[in-house]
């Protein structure tokens, strides 16, 4: 039985950080894809190879090897919990967020003994700021939760959450979310999910490169220094709120002016370069245009993941001059699809 399912990237408009303190948050599926491939058949020796294409990897496990590893992996994020490792330290592997999703499932449903062949593919930007590490997570889950014909969609929500949280430190769960519904969405803990109307938006996704220090370590960085901060996430909790009502009403200007006050947020709280500071600046002095870091920034080092730019002139020229590379962003409205023959 052979189970495919692809799933998109996600841009977060606004929240990033502030989600994690109980704002709000707006993400955006875009069509940069991972596919998960999983083959079963029966096999009296319990096994599991895992390909990575874009590693060019491959690895194989029998279940009590798998399980021994992901245990390994547990007891390392423990450690991290109790301040003893970094975050950096809990998935040291690109196999170890597949070994966590099986792990988990077959702690949870119990996975179908026999040969497990699971073939990773991904054209989002890794390590960007895209939510790579989540759709990596919800297309291998969503497969193993249709291969096993389980319909429970916030069981999955709540496994995917805690896979991530292994490699991010701390996940508000807004990256599985996003991927698995697609569109645009408003995201706040312990309340309901919204889906925004779709509309043209016209806006470019530009590369900075990959940030110097991880997701994690951005997160517990503003954790140390920000936590206690009320007034500073309220002023998130707001510039959302702005940006939110400009995109319901189709106000441009205002859209854009949401997307200058987030930079600046952003910038406040210490997670972005002062090379791509700059840049952004340069890139705002061009007329009609806004732009602002989709992810988590960096705290370190030159680049800070993926620029998303409001601009009305295409920035390629711009980008190229200062190395980087864009492209237009395209709208994910389907979310993760999934099929088996």
């Amino acid at each position: 039985m052979n189970t495919r399912c692809t799933v998109p990237a996600k841009l977060i408009l606004s929240g990033e950080h502030a989600v994690l303190y109980g704002a709000p948050a707006l993400s955006m599926a875009i069509n940069l894809t991972t596919e998960s491939q999983l083959t079963f058949q029966p096999d009296t020796h319990h096994h599991i190879d895992i390909f990575l294409t874009d590693y060019d990897q491959h690895q194989a496990w029998s279940f009590i090897d798998a399980w021994d590893q992901a245990i390994e992996i547990e007891a390392r994020f423990l450690a991290f919990e109790k301040g003893l490792k970094s975050i950096r330290q809990v998935c040291q592997q690109p196999f170890d967020l597949v070994l966590l999703c099986l792990f988990h499932f077959e702690q949870q449903f119990h996975l179908q003994p026999g040969h497990w062949n699971i073939s990773i593919q991904s054209n989002a930007w890794a390590g960007r700021g895209l939510g790579s590490s989540a759709a990596v997570i919800v297309s291998v889950l969503s497969a193993l939760f249709k291969h096993h014909h389980i319909q429970n969609e916030s069981a999955l929500l709540a496994l995917a959450q805690m896979v991530e949280s292994r490699q991010h430190g701390q996940s508000s769960g807004l990256d599985p979310l996003s991927v698995l519904y697609g569109g645009l969405v408003r995201y706040q803990p312990e309340k309901a999910l919204q889906n925004l109307p779709s509309h043209r938006f016209q806006a470019w996704l530009i590369d900075t490169g990959e940030p110097s220090s991880t997701t994690g370590e951005c997160v517990s960085h503003v954790k140390a220094q920000h936590a206690q901060d009320k007034v500073l996430w309220q002023t998130f909790t707001e510039c959302t709120n702005e940006m939110h009502k400009a995109w319901l009403a189709h106000d441009g200007a205002a859209l854009k002016q949401a997307v200058r006050s987030n930079q600046t947020l952003l910038e406040k709280i210490g997670v972005i370069p002062t090379k791509v500071a700059e840049f952004i600046q340069q890139l705002q002095q061009t007329p009609n245009c806004a732009a602002k870091v989709c992810g988590a920034g960096s705290i370190s080092g030159e680049q800070a993941g993926v620029v998303m730019a409001l601009c009305e002139q295409d920035p390629t020229d711009l980008c190229t001059q200062w190395g980087f590379t864009c492209q237009k962003i395209q709208i994910d409205q389907q979310g993760a699809r999934c099929q088996t023959d």
